[in-house]
């Protein structure tokens, strides 16, 4: 599942124009750290990622719907997103990187 959701994630970068600088995949979340034109909104980003993804990796895979899902979609209605403004590349992608490691 995780190669498939970097596969699609590629697809919909490429599709829109963003460029991603990082893509981390936890077990019931993702950290994307994505440079685009101004002219998307981040709630048109997120809408783009999780509608392309999720309406695929369902096509793909129809057990995943009938046994979890129980008809509804792959990824939960809410995100987040934040800005990184004059924050470095390097430093957002240090916090992923330590985010998905530390101890809970």
């Amino acid at each position: 599942m995780e190669d498939d959701v970097r596969e699609l994630f590629g697809e919909t970068a490429d599709h829109f124009g963003h460029e991603i600088l990082a893509l981390e995949i936890a077990d019931d979340h993702v950290h994307l750290f994505v440079q685009t034109d101004p002219k998307h909104s981040s709630t048109d980003i997120a809408r783009q990622f999780k509608s392309y993804s999720g309406k695929h990796l369902l096509e793909r895979s129809p057990e995943i719907r009938e046994s979890y899902f129980w008809g509804g979609g792959f990824w939960k209605v809410g995100y987040y997103v934040g800005t990184t403004g004059a924050v470095s590349e390097e430093v957002v992608e240090r916090y992923i990187e330590e985010t998905e490691h530390a101890p809970e």
